[in-house]
């Protein structure tokens, strides 16, 4: 599902490289998670895989580039950073995420029960940062991806049985965590990064 051969992130010209070096492939089925220190380029290869952070070196998701169209239908992402639109509850975060993906109501509602989120009548602004992390990886079980990227999971039990089922049904699973506990044995491989090269 994704090849990455020397994968380079520079956010701003002349700017020392955020990541650089990082090579891996990610069959289905499979898990890989990232982990090292805040700043270490974790993210970043996330963002690369994504589309997000113009990469150089070369990667291939689902065979084409990042970012195409039809590979991120094909992909569930929950960012780390803070990403609900303020203003809205937080079940219409969901139902608004499930539409684009080309799914309805249900399918946001049967997402946050299996994410474990219980408070869909909250405003967004008013979710605890726990409440934050379930309603992001609901947002990103939606659609049954073929890929998960998880950007610092907390282990949850629903977090952790969500993982197990994707990977069971031959879900690639991607994640990052600065405190993995757990998730290098639940995914079965780990790349520990330090200053953006692997460590």
């Amino acid at each position: 599902m994704i090849r990455a051969r020397d994968v380079q992130v520079r956010y701003q010209r002349g700017a020392a490289m955020a990541v650089s070096g990082v090579t891996f492939d990610l069959a289905p089925g499979k898990g890989l998670l990232f982990t090292g220190g805040h700043g270490s380029g974790k993210s970043s290869v996330l963002r690369a895989v994504l589309g997000l952070a113009g990469p150089g070196g070369d990667i291939t998701v689902f065979g084409s580039a990042p970012g195409t169209p039809a590979a991120l239908q094909r992909i569930g992402w929950a960012p780390q950073s803070w990403p609900f639109t303020y203003g809205i509850r937080a079940g219409e975060v969901a139902t608004m995420v499930a539409r684009l993906k080309g799914h309805g109501p249900a399918e946001a509602a049967a997402a946050m029960e299996e994410a474990g989120f219980t408070a869909p009548n909250k405003l967004a602004p008013l979710l605890e940062i726990e409440e934050s992390r379930q309603l992001s990886l609901a947002c990103a079980l939606i659609g049954t991806p073929d890929l998960l990227v998880l950007d610092d999971p907390w282990e949850f039990d629903e977090t952790v049985a969500a993982i197990r089922r994707a990977l069971d049904r031959g879900c690639a699973v991607l994640a990052a965590s600065t405190d993995p506990g757990g998730l290098p044995a639940l995914l079965g491989a780990s790349i520990a990064l330090a200053e953006g090269v692997p460590a």
